[in-house]
């Protein structure tokens, strides 16, 4: 479904696609993820957004739902919804979509379901409360692979602003505090946060030379951090301990280890090494999303325990089960917009349909 669902917003609402293929992602075998030329994630919130409005659908906002109402049958026939006065007002619908992502904002779920990632910083929105999967519960709704997210071990701190992983799978490495290597950062960035967050004091620093910062550059967000002072420039290997604050002998050993074309202790082959001067930008684990939810059929509508599905009760992004499985690693870029956009295509096709059923009635 993400092909033709692209192709649609393409076609009737003016997104333009580009295939990214200057590097591939982390478990990618082939170039296959797409965005906006402003390849930000809020350039593309500001397309839907502008795609909505021109469509002239309404948007309420400043009202958050904390009730859905059901007819004896399981069906949902409205939602009630909390203004900022403290008022309550409804909604009816025929059929409801929840599109209100997982459970990352809500630091008790966090705590009770992700354990490694207690104490990550989070990246997402703090509206991501879980709400979906209490609803669903309550319904008697199946859920699955509540173990898996996007972390994601390239959260720069303070500043708070994610750094390209293109940057390690192009030769970048991540160094802890003593100024050692401490995983093959190639496997991925979403099981590289609990790599960063097992570090002395959770934190490492991504270290890379002027070929590389090019790259970087190619990413607003990076230049973003970069104008906040998150980039240091090192002109020697010694500048560059100072930096890190570890010992200039120990990072030597390291650095000249990236020369040899000989796999690493963790599997990982350099084609280069790195040269000066080096850069270094200071990072954290953060919990991006969660990939787990309300299990759905095919059609997007939520499953009870039994298998079979509720009338007219949708579910897609991060409020479904996703496609990563029930563990970090299972992550590969792009999974969270596959499900959000696919299952928001496929969602909408069904909610569609039962609309259209309930006017014959």
């Amino acid at each position: 479904a993400i092909g033709p669902a692209l192709d649609a917003l393409e076609a009737r609402h003016g997104l333009e696609w580009m295939l990214l293929d200057g590097f591939l992602y982390p478990g990618h075998s082939v170039h296959r993820m797409h965005a906006l030329p402003q390849k930000t994630g809020a350039a593309l919130m500001a397309a839907l957004q502008a795609a909505v409005e021109a469509a002239g659908i309404p948007v309420l906002t400043q009202a958050v739902v904390d009730t859905l109402v059901l007819d004896a049958h399981d069906r949902v026939v409205g939602i009630d919804y909390l203004r900022p006065d403290g008022s309550h007002e409804t909604l009816g619908c025929d059929a409801l979509l929840l599109a209100c992502n997982g459970f990352g904002g809500n630091t008790a779920m966090v705590r009770a379901l992700l354990p490694e990632m207690a104490e990550a910083t989070f990246g997402g929105h703090v509206g991501n409360d879980g709400s979906a999967i209490l609803w669903g519960e309550a319904l008697g709704a199946r859920l699955r692979d509540l173990g898996g997210y996007q972390g994601h071990g390239s959260w720069v701190t303070p500043q708070g602003a994610l750094m390209s992983w293109a940057v390690m799978m192009e030769g970048g490495v991540q160094l802890n505090r003593d100024g050692r290597r401490f995983h093959d950062e190639t496997l991925g960035y979403s099981e590289a946060a609990v790599h960063v967050l097992a570090q002395p004091d959770g934190i490492a620093w991504n270290v890379f030379d002027t070929p590389l910062l090019t790259l970087a550059r190619g990413f607003p967000d990076f230049c973003d951090a970069e104008a906040a002072g998150a980039l240091r420039r090192c002109e020697s290997v010694e500048a560059l301990a100072d930096c890190i604050d570890c010992d200039s002998a120990v990072l030597q050993s390291t650095l000249d280890a990236l020369h040899s074309t000989d796999a690493q202790p963790d599997g990982r082959r350099f084609a280069r090494g790195l040269d000066a001067p080096y850069f270094a930008v200071k990072v954290t684990g953060a919990l991006f999303h969660t990939q787990g939810g309300l299990d759905v059929a095919p059609d997007m509508r939520v499953l009870r325990h039994d298998g079979t599905p509720l009338p007219n009760l949708l579910a897609a992004g991060g409020a479904a089960g996703g496609v990563s499985g029930d563990v970090v690693w299972g992550y590969l870029s792009g999974n969270g917009l596959l499900s959000a956009v696919a299952g928001g295509y496929l969602a909408a096709a069904t909610a569609a349909a039962l609309v259209r059923q309930k006017e014959k009635q």
